[in-house]
C-alpha cells in the first residue's frame, strides 16, 4: 500500500473518473445497442471496469503475486478482443457503405 497523500488522492481521482467514464459508456451503449457499435461499447465498459478494479487492487495489495499476473493477462486479453472487435466493426461498416 502506498502511504503518500498524492498517491491516495490520485487513486481516488482515478476511481471516480473511471467510474464516470464507465457509466457514460453504459449510457451510450443503451442508446446504440442496435447499431454495429453496441457490442464495441459494451466491451469497452467491461474493459474500463476491469482496469479500475485492477488498479484499485494494485494499490491495496502486493504487486508481485500470481493473482496480479492472472488479472493482467485477462485484462490484456479483453483489450485485444476489444481492438479486434473495433477493427471488425470498421470493416463491416466500410463494406456495407461500398455495397449500399
Amino acid at each position: 500500500m502506498v502511504d503518500s497523500t498524492i498517491h491516495t488522492l490520485s487513486a481516488i481521482f482515478a476511481i471516480m473518473s473511471g467510474t464516470g467514464a464507465g457509466l457514460l459508456a453504459l449510457f451510450f451503449w443503451r442508446i446504440l445497442r442496435e447499431s454495429p457499435f453496441g457490442t464495441v461499447i459494451a466491451l469497452l465498459s467491461v474493459t474500463m471496469t476491469a482496469t479500475i478494479v485492477y488498479h484499485v487492487i494494485l494499490f491495496i495489495l502486493e504487486p508481485d503475486t500470481v493473482l496480479f499476473a492472472t488479472i493482467r493477462s485477462a485484462l490484456y486479453t479483453i483489450v485485444a478482443i476489444f481492438l479486434w472487435l473495433v477493427i471488425a466493426t470498421h470493416q463491416q461498416i466500410k463494406n456495407s457503405a461500398v455495397e449500399g
